[in-house]
């Protein structure tokens, strides 16, 4: 096939698997305790000629689908085995095939782990082909698009002993893509499309004459919905089967009648990366990619079902990483489940969303409904709660469970002398420099940094050109805590050093003037530092990598110079009146398992054990063998990285390099190379260091800063000068404390 041709294919693909990305943009649901209601047994009716008491069987017990996983074989890798339907014959799925300047979409069945796959029938190179349904009699039905004219569709009815296309019937473009086909309860071929315009899922039933009628289905306008069919869904007769990303649903079509059977979030299932595989008996198979395991649900009646305790876990907005660990927990916990209150309700979280979240939290809280896990994430009164006696001490726990956090995890947790918050990995919130100019700095103030900067011939400032004064405000809401003491409920806004960095900040220029990168700047003595934050060990080998083997953090110039910052991942507290501290404990004990922890690349994990291990890899020295890889920084900063891992030549004697790094100018050609080793000896000095300065968390309350931002406004404005701005700051904030002890 040409390029031309391989072009159009991919974005034939693109577009047409662009109504299965809607379902992966969905946020994992809130899920709740339902189960399918069955139909009662009729009883039997008694004999005459007996005078025995007639038993009356009991009602037909309440059914609950349970899943259970099992991995996968990479035969069923969705890159290569697209839409596969299992069988009791095998397993029938879609492949794209590259075979001696041949290139196909091929309808293939493979044994039960889709191993040595035979061909049914070899597409045109002309369409790509998508979806199946299978029938029970022989037959198959996949949809096909011509990559050279989109609204050419059709249906192709193929025989599935001989391969022979039996029907093509032509799909109406205006109907839109087709997203699935699935077999209705009077055995004809059900058809869901989405609409190219908004994606409106419509479903429609092919009539024998190849017209198709419009069904009525009682499925969520607006939700994407995969309808699973009929055939081996022992579900009553005329019902199909079907979920979206709430939920496993049992619906009717033409009526309005539906029925949900199971909540995906109970149990670590995310509709977006599911496939169906294939219903029989009433079991329902699919693949999910994201875990690389079949999903079979099985329907169970109740009383065999073990009851699992419900922990409830309030978030302002649900991280990634929350909801991934959540998932985690509900697919392998035998004990407890975690739902999520998102009080976000899924929005862009813009600071208008997060006041209004951490309202209706406060709101919550006051009126009793205080969740068993809190996600302290930045923003949320943290010390309030605190100071209210809301927040259970995890030192016991932990210490009795016998997990050791690094010390500098315990130190930004605690407050008031107990250990009230922890969480599965983090980053550190720092300043970058370079040590032929900074020195061995390990903190500074803002008067310190300006005389340095001043001093320094031609530097034009403290911090490189991207940095702005709303930037440096944003990040300053992070240091808002040192000028902060909870336990005498005092503050010091009013301060000389705050009237400092209110200066400081109005100097910085209101948009950004970046005329090279940061890094540049800094070594070329242009500014002192970049504010960063440095996410892993590898990450701050690769940072001093950059900076030639200069890299110092100072941390942002503060006022007690902590100017370094432990920023947690999704740091959790446990409620001190939970109703299930041992399930709310059992949800963090995932998070900091040994192995889960040491699986972390992109972030510190927080275990102690699991930190040692990091370092310990980073500075082993690779041998030959493993090779290298290469990354590539262009003019403008961009980085891509080569996919290939080239062995390293020992001649010469010289060390094997984890990595190089290639600079590139605007006519990319390499201007510049640095070779990154193992960590060395000063190198793990030098983040232990920064590490152990890190002496607060990044936590902040977000009506305090809420307050800062409203009153620096003023000044920035010229309608107050900093002395006035200070004292309201202060007053406001005072009152603010001591409404919360």
């Amino acid at each position: 096939m040409k390029t031309g041709t391989i072009k159009a294919l991919l974005g034939a693909l693109a577009l047409s698997l662009a109504f299965l990305l809607l379902a992966g943009c969905a946020k994992p649901a809130v899920p709740s305790s339902t189960a399918e209601a069955r139909p009662t047994a009729p009883a039997p009716t008694p004999a005459a000629a007996t005078n025995a008491p007639v038993q009356t069987p009991p009602a037909e017990e309440e059914l609950v689908y349970v899943p259970a996983y099992e991995v996968y074989p990479p035969t069923m890798d969705p890159l290569y085995s697209r839409c596969a339907v299992e069988k009791a014959e095998g397993v029938y799925f879609i492949r794209y095939v590259e075979d001696q300047g041949a290139n196909y979409f091929a309808l293939m069945r493979g044994g039960k782990d889709a191993a040595d796959p035979v061909t049914i029938h070899a597409f045109d190179e002309d369409v790509t082909a998508d979806w199946i349904c299978v029938m029970d009699d022989g037959r198959a039905w996949v949809n096909t698009l011509n990559i050279w004219n989109w609204e050419e569709i059709n249906l192709m009815e193929i025989s599935l002993e001989t391969g022979e296309v039996l029907r093509k019937v032509p799909f109406p473009a205006e109907y839109g893509f087709i997203i699935g086909l699935f077999d209705l309860p009077d055995g004809s071929l059900g058809v869901s499309a989405a609409a190219l315009t908004d994606g409106a899922q419509t479903v429609y039933r092919l009539e024998e004459d190849g017209t198709f009628t419009e069904l009525t289905v009682p499925l969520d306008k607006g939700t994407f919905v995969t309808i699973l069919g009929s055939a081996g869904s022992g579900l009553p007769e005329g019902e199909c089967m079907a979920y979206d990303r709430k939920s496993l649903i049992a619906f009717t079509p033409g009526t309005e009648e539906r029925r949900e059977l199971m909540r995906w979030a109970e149990w670590g299932v995310f509709f977006g990366s599911t496939s169906p595989l294939g219903m029989k008996d009433g079991v329902v198979r699919l693949l999910d990619y994201g875990y690389g395991e079949y999903v079979t649900l099985t329907p169970t009646p109740r009383s065999q079902v073990p009851v699992r305790q419900e922990i409830t876990m309030s978030c302002l907005t649900v991280e990634t990483a929350v909801s991934d660990a959540v998932r985690d927990f509900n697919r392998r916990s035998g004990e407890y489940y975690i739902t999520i209150r998102d009080y976000s309700d899924g929005q862009p979280f813009t600071r208008d969303v997060q006041d209004r979240a951490i309202t209706a939290m406060n709101l919550d809280i006051v009126n009793g409904n205080m969740p068993d896990l809190l996600s302290v994430q930045d923003g949320v009164p943290f010390k309030s709660y605190a100071e209210k006696g809301l927040l259970r001490d995890l030192g016991p726990w932990l210490e009795g469970e016998g997990i050791e956090l690094l010390p500098q995890l315990l130190r930004a947790g605690t407050v008031q002398e107990k250990l009230l918050m922890v969480c599965g990995s983090f980053s550190i919130l720092t300043a970058a420099g370079n040590r032929d100019v900074l020195g061995d700095l390990q903190g500074w103030t803002v008067p310190e940094a300006e005389a340095l900067a001043a001093s320094a011939p031609d530097c034009a400032g403290v911090f490189t050109s991207g940095m702005t004064r709303e930037k440096y405000l944003e990040l300053m809401d992070s240091y808002l805590e040192g000028y902060l003491d909870w336990d005498a409920g005092t503050a010091s806004f009013d301060s000389p050093e705050f009237r400092d960095v209110l200066a400081f900040a109005a100097a910085l220029p209101a948009e950004e003037k970046t005329e090279n990168t940061a890094e540049a700047e800094i070594m070329h003595g242009q500014a002192l530092a970049d504010a960063v934050t440095v996410t892993s060990v590898g990450d701050w080998q690769l940072r001093d990598t950059v900076y030639m083997g200069k890299l110092v953090c100072p941390g942002l110039p503060v006022s007690d110079r902590v100017g370094s910052l432990i920023k947690m991942r999704s740091p959790m507290a446990v409620s001190a009146v939970s109703a299930h501290p041992e399930g709310a404990c059992a949800f963090l004990k995932s998070m900091l398992d040994e192995k889960t922890q040491t699986a972390y690349t992109d972030r510190f994990p927080s275990l102690k054990a699991a930190f040692e291990s990091h370092l310990a890899e980073a500075m082993r020295e690779p041998t030959p063998e493993e090779g290298y890889t290469v990354t590539y920084i262009t003019a403008d900063d961009y980085r891509f990285a080569d996919g290939t891992v080239y062995l390293w030549d020992e001649a010469g004697g010289e060390r094997a390099p984890r990595m190089i790094l290639c600079w590139y100018d605007e006519n990319y050609s390499v201007i510049r190379e640095e070779k990154m080793y193992a960590m060395s000896e000063a190198q793990r000095d030098a983040l232990m260091a920064l590490l152990e300065g890190a002496l607060r968390s990044t936590s902040y309350d977000q009506v305090i800063a809420g307050i800062v931002h409203e009153e620096t406004g003023a000044f920035f404005a010229g309608q107050r000068d900093a002395d006035e701005v200070s004292r309201r700051i202060q007053s406001r904030v005072l009152l603010y404390m001591s409404e919360q002890g």
